[in-house]
């Protein structure tokens, strides 16, 4: 027994050659597990930065998409305002009362005479 733990550690224990090359058929040296923990560990590294950057990205999008909608709200609500007081201008310069009032005082128009009338058949 303490023959095969001593072989176990010196096959493990770098910089010495391998006593008994058929002891552990299935076990990688140190360089290539080194070598696939580095390459998993970068491979994933990369994919948690590309994640954390994209989460970053949308979020940012998320937000400044908000305040444009923020914006044009604010702008659709001060050009509704706009034009509800545009249309109350327009029904009050339409006003039958104020042409007539407008005809008489600065044209110096009147009501027409009788001999003014053409009846149209």
């Amino acid at each position: 027994m303490a023959e095969a733990i001593s072989k176990r550690i010196a096959v493990l224990t770098p910089g010495r050659e391998r006593e008994d090359e058929g002891a552990f058929p299935a076990a990688a040296g140190p360089r290539e597990v080194n070598r696939n923990l580095i390459f998993v560990v970068l491979v994933g590294a990369l994919v948690f930065i590309g994640c954390s950057l994209f989460y970053v990205w949308s979020h940012h999008q998320i937000i400044s998409l908000g305040y444009e909608t923020s914006e044009a709200a604010r702008e659709e609500q001060a050009l509704q305002q706009e034009n509800n007081r545009l249309r109350l201008e327009l029904a009050s310069l339409k006003a039958p009362g104020r042409i007539e009032r407008m005809a008489q005082q600065e044209l110096g128009l009147g009501p027409p005479q009788k001999e003014q009338l053409i009846i149209v058949r």
